[in-house]
């Protein structure tokens, strides 16, 4: 009997560790089986780590947990999906001439075109590249090609969108990944994890924006035939609209305004009646939810507003076609779908719904999980397409025993 191959995807977050386990069957169907949530207690700031012992430690806890739910001992894959305010990423471009005799487009050639628009980056020699996304190819006389291995052209142009980070950032992320006895990590930025978790294929293609709002930072992310063409970070997440609860209503602690937010917090302050009160028991007094409401409206139409810029800066705002997806946690807060709609003039923003995996309902459904579920989904993906053209075995699902 063949055994499930176990995958991991973590999401290193500010508030929280999330930790997804997954089996990955002969069939390619992913099934989550494990899943826990670890209090990284100040360990991480915008997503880069500040205190090892608190970071690792908190890995250990939601690892360990998501393995005893699962019931599983060992691991064939981990994935990890980072982010923070100092991964940038840009879009390149180069061209090369096709040198063989019958000007056929080898790997070789797909791959030295991608690396001379590196090389020529100089972002790309001041942080380190953790990845380089090709986003489409172009011969003279044909645009906009996917694949252009095995096709005849004179040149080659490759348009490729880069994402880097400084060094020490992405080194103490694989840093923490081996003191928690997680060697062979990979990272893979927010963005892309949270569209593999939510995106159909129809909606990159014709054109979509994910998203994701965090604790600290919101991650957003422009895809277009299938390819992401713009990212940003923006330094606003849940915390902020807690803290601006807090700050002008007094409502006794961040603890307590962000139950309240949870509770009762609406987008759209027309959703609340105007008499409706809240009663702080510990304050002894009533506040207006409405009231409540009103502040969380001026902060959520602060961040969409900055969010429709980036979407203005990829320059493909009329382009777009596949709706905004919001996840992330702070994407819960009620009525904000509606409110995005208004503000950034699209018709259809919806709440993000992870497809593709099966499992645990109250982890699949869950937005706090969205960005490990899609490191997983990825990693499953890429492990797939490695088998796929490794030698020997019998079958996609024997190569892919090989594989490990």
């Amino acid at each position: 009997m063949v055994l499930p191959a176990v995958l991991l995807g973590l999401d290193l977050g500010a508030s929280k560790i999330v930790a997804v386990l997954a089996l990955l069957d002969e069939s390619g169907a992913l099934n989550v089986t494990g899943a826990s949530l670890a209090s990284p207690e100040g360990g991480i700031w915008q997503g880069e780590i500040n205190d090892m012992e608190l970071t690792t430690r908190a890995i250990n806890r939601a690892v360990e947990e998501a393995m005893r739910t699962a019931g599983q001992t060992r691991l064939e894959g981990i994935r990890v999906c980072v982010g923070g305010k100092q991964f940038k990423g840009e879009n390149l471009r180069d061209s090369i001439t096709i040198s063989g005799a019958d000007k056929v487009i080898t790997p070789g050639d797909r791959d030295r075109v991608l690396d001379q628009a590196t090389s020529n980056c100089k972002l790309a020699k001041e942080e380190q590249v953790l990845h380089r996304l090709p986003q489409m190819f172009h011969i003279k006389g044909q645009r906009d090609i996917r694949n252009p291995v095995n096709m005849v052209g004179e040149s080659l142009e490759a348009e490729v969108r880069i994402i880097v980070a400084p060094a020490p950032v992405l080194g103490n992320i694989r840093r923490a990944m081996e003191l928690s006895g997680l060697q062979g990590a990979t990272l893979h930025y927010a963005p892309l994890a949270s569209a593999e978790a939510v995106l159909s294929r129809e909606d990159a293609e014709n054109g979509a924006v994910v998203v994701d709002i965090g604790d600290q930072l919101t991650h957003l992310g422009v895809y277009l035939r299938g390819a992401l063409f713009h990212s940003a970070v923006i330094p606003i997440g849940g915390m902020h609209f807690t803290r601006d609860l807090e700050i002008t209503k007094h409502l006794g602690g961040i603890s307590v305004a962000e139950r309240i937010k949870r509770v009762y917090g609406t987008a759209i302050p027309s959703q609340v009646p105007p008499e409706e009160m809240i009663e702080l028991e510990d304050e002894g007094r009533q506040v207006s939810r409405r009231e409540l409401a009103e502040v969380l409206h001026a902060r959520a139409v602060e961040l969409l507003n900055m969010v429709l810029a980036e979407i203005g800066r990829s320059g493909l705002i009329h382009e777009l076609h596949g709706g905004v997806h919001l996840v992330g946690g702070g994407s819960l807060l009620p009525h904000l779908p509606i409110l995005a709609q208004n503000v950034l003039q699209r018709p259809r923003v919806l709440l993000g719904r992870v497809s593709g995996i099966q499992g645990l309902p109250q982890v699949t459904a869950n937005p706090l999980y969205t960005n490990a579920l899609g490191a997983v989904k990825s990693l499953a993906r890429d492990l797939q397409e490695s088998a796929s053209k490794a030698r020997g075995g019998d079958g996609l699902w024997g190569k892919f025993k090989n594989f490990f």
